[in-house]
Parts: C-alpha cells; structure tokens; sequence
C-alpha cells in the first residue's frame, strides 16, 4: 500500500497546483486528493468498488473531525465519482472533477509512463511492441478527449499524454528497425 500512499501524495500535489491557478479552495482540494483512494484496501481483488468505499471512508472520517459539512459532502461526492471518464454527471462540480483530473494527471506521469513501459516492451517480438505501444498511444488519445474541469487540468494532462505518446511513438520506430 505504499505505492497507493505515494500516489494520493503526488495527486494532492496536482490538485493543489490546480486549485491555486484556479481559484479553488485549495486545502479543501487537498484533502479530496488525499483520501480519494482511502478505501483500495478494503476493497481486495476488485479495485473498481474504490471509489464508493473510499468515499464511505472519507464521509465517516471527516464527519468524525467535524469538517465542514457542506464541504465534506463535496469531497465525498467527488471522491466517490474519481475513476468517471467520459461520462459524467451535469451536477458533477468543477471541485469534483478537481479530484478526477488530479488522479487522471497522475495515471500518466513519468511514473505511470515507466510502469506501462515495462508490460509493453518486456519479453515481446517487435510485432508485439509495436501492437502493445500503439494500444497505449490509443488510450492517451482517448483520455485527451475527455472533458477536464479546468483550462489548467487539461494543460496538466495533455503535457503528461504528450510525453507517454512521444515516447511510445520512439519504441515503435525502433521496433519497425527490426523490420528493415
């Protein structure tokens, strides 16, 4: 779990970037980021129930330190909408989808870049490679796509998709080498 820890850290860290270019409350934002994830333990083989029982989590907790009420639902309502993507809700706040962007940011990062790397090029043909980076060359489009919040969550996420496409497009080239 402390992969998961690092990552809610490097995720509070985007939603504080955002936050301040966007004129949102920013501890507030923090704090979403921070316990968006709360619940991956709990959650076992099924890493797609995380964002209910995380919310679950957090109302409990915040509600415990006596947070803000009308905030704490806020952040309970986002974290509990963090993994949405191409649909969301049109009650769906730009505080909300702060929290999404903010995780969404971190999927892509050098980190994520490097983790992908690994299960695209490890122990295949060059066939193989090519087909498996241009699979994910196609998923950062699509996640390009989808509607951010902020002018300053897409400048974020368009610059990590960038770089994970550049790169992917570099181990393509090499690999069709191996055809020449």
């Amino acid at each position: 779990m402390l992969y998961r820890y690092e990552h809610s850290v490097r995720v509070a860290e985007n939603g504080r970037m955002i936050a301040i270019a966007e004129n949102l409350p920013v501890t507030d934002t923090v704090v979403a980021c921070l316990l968006h994830d709360v619940g991956y333990r709990e959650c076992g083989d099924d890493w797609r129930i995380h964002p209910q029982v995380s919310a679950d989590i957090a109302a409990e907790y915040l509600a415990r330190i006596g947070y803000d009420p009308d905030m704490a639902k806020e952040i309970v309502q986002g974290i509990g909408r963090h993994n949405l993507t191409d649909t969301l809700p049109e009650d769906m706040s730009v505080f909300q989808t702060t929290i999404r962007d903010s995780d969404d940011i971190d999927r892509f990062d050098i980190i994520r870049i490097a983790m992908a790397m690994g299960s695209s090029v490890h122990e295949k043909t060059n066939v193989e490679i090519i087909e498996s980076c241009q699979k994910q060359i196609d998923i950062a489009r699509w996640y390009m796509r989808l509607p951010r919040g902020t002018k300053t969550a897409k400048d974020m996420m368009d610059k990590e998709l960038t770089q994970r496409i550049e790169l992917l497009e570099q181990i393509i080239a090499q690999a069709k080498k191996g055809f020449e």
